[in-house]
Parts: structure tokens; sequence; C-alpha cells
């Protein structure tokens, strides 16, 4: 995909957000912007997230590290994530003994030395990384055996376009749609994976969109917000604020989100 205006958008706020760049005049503001960047790393999101009373996945452990991870204590259906990765990278979807996104086999004795063996090959694993274990969610359509993303983007206090994810089996075949916040499907919004057939609004949609709506007005920026929906509720997820860092969107998904960018600039 060529260039858009969304991943120019996209590389000025890593820059301003994340490498120091432009800083803003009013060193509160400054602070603020600070602030809402780190909310990406999951510690910092948690802490949020209770402080607001948010629905959030059982966490069942915060580790520093693989080795302070006591998996004896751990139930037989887990999650296991760094605190600061993006992209799905190190997540483990642990339902007894297999892992679900590559259908290994895991005996539960053998889940340390699987986990630490997975870290080991991969490049996610940053130094200073804290590895949570929490609830493994499962979807309210018990077909997805991996819980959708319900990703919901916010500007100006409000939701207004949400992304759906389905990761259920090989990664070629992950597929996805994007809605309007009246749930009216797009085409080709963007091309990082299949596009998916339109699907009925969800169970929970308006209790989705309340949700968003409290956390945008809080945070007053453009951001993404990511949720998974259970039978019974909402669960809120974490924060992207560099959206697959811009790429692959096409022309009607980059007009979209810079339309929402221009009515309702950062504060900060």
């Amino acid at each position: 995909m060529p260039n858009t205006d969304f991943k120019r958008r996209m590389d000025a706020r890593l820059a301003c957000w994340y490498k120091g760049a432009d800083p803003h005049d009013d060193p509160k503001r400054q602070q603020r912007r600070k602030y809402i960047a780190g909310l990406v790393n999951k510690t910092s999101m948690f802490n949020y997230a209770r402080r607001m009373d948010l629905p959030l996945p059982e966490r069942f452990a915060e580790a520093d590290g693989l080795e302070a991870l006591d998996f004896t204590a751990l139930p037989k259906r887990v999650v296991i994530k760094p605190n600061n990765a993006a992209n799905n990278d190190g997540v483990l979807l642990l339902d007894g003994e297999r892992e679900v996104f590559t259908g290994d086999h895991v005996p539960l004795a053998e889940r340390a030395g699987y986990t630490r063996q997975r870290y080991a090959a991969g490049s996610f694993f940053k130094p200073g990384s804290k590895v949570i274990a929490e609830e493994f969610i499962q979807d309210f359509d018990p077909a997805f055996t991996v819980p959708r993303d319900f990703k919901v983007y916010v500007a100006g206090g409000r939701p207004w376009v949400i992304q759906v994810v389905n990761r259920q089996g090989p990664k070629a075949d992950w597929s996805h749609r994007y809605y309007s916040q009246d749930w009216v499907a797009y085409d080709h919004f963007q091309r990082e994976n299949k596009l998916a057939e339109v699907i009925p609004e969800p169970a929970h949609f308006e209790e989705l969109l309340a949700l968003s709506a409290r956390i945008a007005r809080d945070i007053n920026c453009f951001m993404r917000l990511d949720f998974y929906i259970t039978a019974q509720r909402v669960v809120f997820g974490e924060f992207t604020s560099y959206p697959n860092a811009g790429l692959q969107f096409t022309r009607i998904g980059s007009n979209v989100l810079c339309d929402l960018m221009d009515r309702y600039p950062d504060p900060f």
C-alpha cells in the first residue's frame, strides 16, 4: 500500500509520544501526553483500569520475568504474555495441554520450559519486561476458541469505528472487518488481514459503546481501545496508540481516521 496521510500521522505520533520530538509548550500538557502514551504498557494500563473500575480479565500473576512466574499455581486455562509487546507477540493461549495458536501439545508439567523456549526464539521480550498470566476469555460465541477482538477507535470523547478481528486458525487465515458506530460495515478499510464477512451487531454492543465513551471522555484523544465480549459482559483488553503503525490502511480507512483526528485534535 502507498504511504497514506494516516501513516504519516502515526509516524509523527511515534516521534512526539515516544521519542520526545516537539514537546508541548505547556509542561502539564506534555506530562499528560507522556502519561497517555504510557498506557500501552499493560502494567500501566492495569493500574489505570483499576482506578477507572473497568472490567478486566482476571489477573493471576505479574512476575519480573519468566523465572519468577510460578506456573504450578496457574489454572489449566490461562493466557501468558509480556507487559510491553504488541501485535500479539509473545501471547500464549494455554488451554489444558494445548497452546491454541500453534496447536502444540504442552503437558502441564512442561509449561514453564515450553514458554521459555518460545520466548527465547522470539525478539519481542525486551529487557525489563514483566510477564502477565491472566484469564483466557471465552468469546460470547463458543464457536470461537480464540476470542475475537473488538477494537474501538475513539476521538473527541466518543467511539466512531469498530474493527472486529477473528484470529481462528493459522495467521494467514485471520480476518477482520471494520464497522461504523452504527454498525454499518466498511469494505476495504485496511488490508492487514483478509476481509471477513459482515456479521450481525454483537452481543452487548451498547455496553461496548458506553464503556468506550467513558474511557474516551477521560483520555480525551484519538486512541484505539481493544475489548473482548463474553456471554455476560464486555471486557477491556488494552490501549493501542499507534494502530498497526499506520500501515496497510486504504484511502477510505486513512480518510476516515484522519478526519476524526482533524475534527477532534489531541489537546496535548
